[in-house]
């Protein structure tokens, strides 16, 4: 939740936006990403998963900004078993758990749930979620890593400090309007004369 208010600042939601750019050029043939195999049909079935299914050239901008902000990205896959994968979906980084070292006779097991999910289905195997994560911490496993992480601390300083200071704006506001006219030595009856000659 914190990201999500971080994004709502220029310069963390720019910083986001450049990453996203900078991860998604197109190269100089105008393609984002450029599949290379010995085999022309392996080449074939991977150009129409990635740009006629997965729909990467106008999916994959959003999916690499929210990688980089969360530090997770996860993709619900449609399969079908004669055709392979047929559509995604984006699931919600709120409501998605990844499992790990749940089975003790097999300890590479991984699954995952998804709370409140539409299709009203809970548990997915592991083939079923492509998982994205940015492993630069092992102190976050079996999740990513957010871009932003290390400035949400400064990023609470700058929003106490700004509360602040509008609380003491707030504050000093009625005293704006509060004149203090020095009378030095005038006679106390000559005050009233002085103030209404100010």
């Amino acid at each position: 939740r914190d990201y999500d208010a971080m994004d709502n600042d220029a310069i963390l939601s720019s910083a986001l936006d450049i990453y996203a750019d900078e991860s998604t050029l197109k190269n100089e043939y105008g393609d984002v990403l450029e599949v290379n195999s010995p085999k022309e049909n392996i080449r074939e079935v991977l150009d129409n998963l990635f740009y006629d299914i997965l729909n990467i050239e106008s999916n994959l901008w959003s999916w690499t900004r929210n990688l980089v902000k969360y530090g997770d990205m996860f993709l619900k896959l449609e399969i079908e078993p004669d055709k392979g994968i047929i559509n995604i979906q984006p699931a919600s980084i709120y409501e998605t758990r990844r499992i790990e070292d749940d089975d003790p006779e097999n300890p590479n097991y991984v699954k995952f749930e998804i709370e409140n999910d539409p299709a009203g289905k809970t548990e997915y195997e592991d083939y079923e979620i492509a998982h994205f994560r940015l492993k630069s911490d092992t102190n976050f496993l079996p999740y990513g890593k957010s871009m932003i992480e290390n400035s949400r601390r400064i990023w609470k300083q700058i929003t106490l400090m700004e509360d602040a200071m509008m609380i003491h704006r707030i504050m000093r506001a009625p005293e704006k309007r509060i004149f203090q006219i020095d009378i030095g030595n005038i006679n106390p009856t000559e005050v009233d004369n002085y103030m209404q000659k100010i």
